[in-house]
């Protein structure tokens, strides 16, 4: 940095920067009042911001100047999204965009319109959610492009989605993942007795009477139980989805809601007991886990998906289909537990770690209005 004194008897400090983008040096200057230790001190500080701004809008210049292709921008955006999102939930994230944009990875951004968005997710037999989810997806990714600077427009802004049809059977199909008291114990009635079916009964069984994901029952530890307060303290779920089954990955759970611990009855504490029966005879390692399968690894999720459709075959449920059936319906059946036991839904939404209340209210809405029918069909009896 270097001043002159101006003939009106002011000072004017000069700093020179180089512009890579022009490739050429450049000169910044700043006028005060004086020239003392602290007029140099400011004008330092002045001429700072001056160059970071005039070197971001050269940059931003040479990137409206350059035509970018998609390929090379969503690569960068999937390495920020990978910095503040979940391993599992990246995984979905970067599957739906790079399905959506495979088409149009070497073309630059002024060779597509709006118009391929369009019939690319309406093309799809997805669903009226998953097409959403790949129009939120793209948004976000637009967003940062023109942030950016690599863009000028969001294709994405004029793709139109049909509303959802409400038919009936969609309204019954929300309304079958979940199971009632008497519908569970039905179901419990159909539970395999081979070694490795007990395993994921007791499982299954847990999960519905703790309103756990299925990564947080897997990721359980002994260290996360205390059976004389009866307590579970949830920290931990388990990630499949850059690994093999073999490989897994211990990780935070889902949300920061997720974290929490929760109270047992006596019959989640039978399942924990028996459970360490059976894992006796595993090593050190693998006893750190609570629900393992019969050759002392992690039950298999798929595995016990495939397990849960075969029962709700052989339970017979009425107006059930099995082919819905997972072991998240469990959490879902849980919340219906609670709802038929009286517990009001901000209890509910704690005890199961949700932020958003639109699940929970949507199944206890559904069960109080049964219990309301069923209050009349009683009266009616008198």
């Amino acid at each position: 940095m270097f001043f002159k004194k101006l003939a009106n008897g002011k000072y004017r400090y000069y700093e020179k920067f180089y512009d890579e983008s022009e490739e050429k040096w450049k000169q910044a200057s700043v006028t005060l009042t004086s020239k003392t230790r602290q007029a140099q001190g400011h004008a330092k500080r002045e001429l700072d911001s001056k160059i970071e701004k005039k070197l971001t809008e050269c940059k931003l210049r040479s990137r409206k100047n350059k035509q970018y292709t998609f390929n090379e921008v969503l690569d960068e955006y999937l390495l920020f999204r990978k910095q503040e999102l979940k391993d599992s939930s990246f995984y979905v994230y970067k599957g739906i965009l790079n399905n959506l944009f495979k088409e149009i990875l070497d073309k630059k951004f002024n060779e597509v319109s709006s118009s391929y968005f369009q019939n690319k997710i309406m093309s799809s037999n997805s669903s009226i959610s998953y097409k959403r989810s790949q129009k939120g997806y793209a948004n976000l990714f637009f967003k940062y492009a023109m942030k950016i600077g690599y863009t000028n427009f969001n294709l994405i802004d004029g793709v139109q989605l049909p509303r959802d049809k409400k038919t009936i059977e969609l309204i019954e199909k929300k309304r079958c993942k979940f199971l009632s008291r008497d519908e569970f114990h039905k179901f419990k009635e159909s539970f395999g007795k081979s070694r490795c079916q007990i395993r994921m009964n007791y499982l299954i069984e847990f999960m519905y009477l703790t309103g756990l994901r299925i990564g947080e029952a897997l990721a359980l530890m002994w260290e996360n139980v205390d059976l004389e307060k009866k307590m579970i303290d949830i920290r931990h779920t388990i990630d499949y989805s850059s690994a093999s089954l073999k490989d897994f990955k211990i990780t935070a759970p889902k949300t920061s809601n997720s974290y929490r611990k929760i109270s047992i009855n006596s019959r989640c504490i039978e399942i924990i007991n028996e459970m360490k029966i059976l894992n006796e005879d595993f090593n050190l390692n693998a006893k750190k886990f609570i629900f393992l399968n019969s050759q002392g690894r992690l039950i298999n999720h798929n595995l016990l998906n495939i397990y849960i459709k075969k029962i709700g075959v052989l339970s017979g449920l009425k107006g059930k289909n099995p082919r819905d059936f997972s072991s998240h319906m469990f959490r879902h059946s849980h919340i219906s537990l609670l709802t038929e036991l009286g517990i009001p839904v901000k209890a509910i939404m704690s005890r199961v770690g949700h932020i958003n209340e639109k699940t929970t209210i949507q199944i206890y809405t559904h069960v109080t209005k049964n219990m309301e029918l069923d209050i009349s069909e009683k009266m009616e009896s008198i």
